[in-house]
């Protein structure tokens, strides 16, 4: 009986020092290649072998030195208040600071964040100060800024600088635990942890529309916004840019691809090209069919027309229902916007659409959204 007790215990010791010693070992996607390309980007790290218990904080560590602090000072306009300033004297302005995160993904100084962490910082009164986890501060420049997707790309003058892998969301399902790595309230290097909840989650904020964000439950604060999003395997996937106000622990990050095909445009041209055929459209509906006559048929009601638009001469008119563009059917608004995106500028496209009983058809040369 005791020899038995004995081979129990060894048993359960052998189990236990397994256990203890048990790793999982993972190979990092390096998928990103594509997205990021023309900013030079280093590759991901080698696959490496981890404690169960450390992956969190060897997700953190992976990218940790390459976050930083982005510090803007702006001059605002002091307003008196009864009276404009002007009715007492000339204009008074003070200056006004806002902190956010973000992440350096080349040696030579390229940083990613939001766009509403830099704002209007391209004015020359406005100054950025970008801070190291080393303590180095530098100052840095706007190289664009696109306000629709929230992305900004600044650049400080370095060598050598720590660099962040980059992942890709290709492949990222719900359930896949993420952390998110920021300044908030000017608290360097605040890790929190949680797990995507959903993709391609659109998101309509004051006045600014998201297509594509990754829901995730990571706590964000104010001052996380332009951080990054890192997986278990310690690669960026995605820019945290904001939460749900009235929720708890629901917040959203920009997808990584997303954000680096913007800033390849930034480095670029200073901007993101967008194709525009020059008309504003909203989905047909039975009530518009019963209300206004419209023709009954699925696609994308014409509200109205830009004067000098690429559409302008092939004589669409408000009401006019929109039912093919490049080849494909249009079947809403969002169907429409989809197909216009996915456009280049320079190309000659066909489009359809209804007039009352007539189908009528014509082309259209892409436009530039100015």
């Amino acid at each position: 009986m005791r020899k038995l007790i004995l081979a129990a215990i060894v048993v359960v010791a052998a189990i236990g020092f397994l256990g203890h010693n048990l790793r999982v070992t993972w190979a990092p996607n390096t998928g990103y290649a594509q997205s990021g390309a023309g900013l030079g980007l280093s590759p991901g790290p080698a696959p490496t072998t981890l404690g169960t218990a450390e992956i969190y904080a060897r997700a953190a560590q992976s990218v940790y030195k390459a976050v930083v602090n982005v510090d803007l000072t702006q001059r605002v306009r002091v307003r008196g208040f009864f009276f404009e300033d002007e009715f007492f004297g000339e204009p008074r302005y003070r200056e006004a600071q806002s902190h956010g995160s973000g992440v350096i993904i080349t040696k030579d100084g390229y940083v990613l964040t939001n766009q509403h962490v830099v704002g209007d910082a391209n004015q020359a009164a406005n100054r950025i100060t970008v801070s190291l986890t080393d303590g180095r501060r530098m100052p840095g420049t706007v190289v664009g800024a696109d306000r629709t997707t929230d992305v900004a790309l600044v650049k400080v003058d370095g060598k050598n600088l720590p660099t962040a892998p980059i992942g890709t969301v290709r492949g990222l399902v719900p359930g896949q635990m993420v952390v998110a790595i920021g300044n908030p309230l000017d608290l360097r290097f605040t890790v929190t942890n949680g797990v995507v909840s959903a993709l391609n989650r659109p998101i309509a904020i004051e006045d600014r529309l998201y297509s594509d964000l990754i829901q995730h439950d990571a706590l964000i604060n104010p001052g996380n916004s332009g951080g990054p999003l890192v997986n278990m395997a310690g690669q960026v996937i995605g820019i945290n840019t904001l939460i749900r106000p009235d929720a708890q622990g629901i917040g959203f990050a920009i997808p990584i691809d997303t954000a680096l095909k913007v800033a390849d445009e930034l480095k670029r041209f200073g901007k993101v090209k967008r194709p525009w055929l020059g008309l504003i459209a909203m989905s047909n509906n039975r009530y518009l069919i019963e209300r206004f006559g419209l023709p009954d048929t699925e696609g994308a009601v014409v509200r109205g027309v830009y004067r000098g638009g690429p559409v302008v001469d092939l004589g669409l008119e408000q009401g006019d229902v929109i039912t093919k563009l490049a080849g494909k059917a249009v079947k809403s608004e969002e169907d429409f916007k989809t197909i216009e995106r996915s456009l280049k500028i320079g190309e000659m496209v066909d489009i359809e659409w209804r007039n009352g009983e007539r189908l009528l058809k014509g082309r259209v040369k892409v436009g530039e959204a100015p």
